[in-house]
């Protein structure tokens, strides 16, 4: 490198240096920007958790099923046939004996009463390790988020 040139560099670098010192950020600057990323990684989550029928644009669209898939056929009344007719109406599903959140909840509750229900549930942080990973946060936000799924009546996908 020609030796000219790294004499400018490094003048430059040393004036970079020292006005960079000089800027000071607002006092509430640093809690604003935290709580921006707070906002959007809420936001972000929110959208995750919507059902995909719900983002789809064009029509409604059954959970489960596709577009491109006919209808079930009916058999007319009183017709015999060798396979169970289904019922034009939905039925609801079978009760669940427990989900398993396999998807981070929203924090609707009070992040520390939170964490209250997830150690009292019998979790410890060793729980909360593979629970973050899982739902790509810190252990810190995975307790809150675990005890916000145990209230919710969830499971949560690591075992006690």
């Amino acid at each position: 490198m020609d030796e000219r040139l790294s004499g400018w560099e490094d003048r430059l670098r040393r004036e970079l240096d020292a006005s960079v010192r000089d800027v000071r950020a607002g006092d509430g600057l640093l809690g604003a920007a935290r709580e921006g990323g707070r906002r959007r990684l809420r936001r972000r989550r929110a959208l995750a958790t919507l059902p995909a029928a719900l983002v789809v644009a064009g029509g409604a669209v059954w959970a489960g099923t596709s577009r491109s898939a006919p209808p079930p056929a009916l058999a007319p009344a009183g017709t015999p046939s060798s396979t169970a007719v289904t019922s034009p109406v939905p039925t609801a599903p079978a009760p669940e004996a427990s989900r398993v959140a396999t998807e981070p909840p929203v924090l609707v509750m009070d992040a520390e009463a939170a964490r209250d229900v997830f150690f009292d549930s019998g979790y410890v942080y060793e729980d909360a390790v593979p629970l973050g990973e899982l739902w790509n946060v810190d252990p810190w936000e995975a307790k809150a988020l675990g005890g916000q799924a145990l209230q919710n009546g969830d499971e949560l996908p690591v075992p006690r």
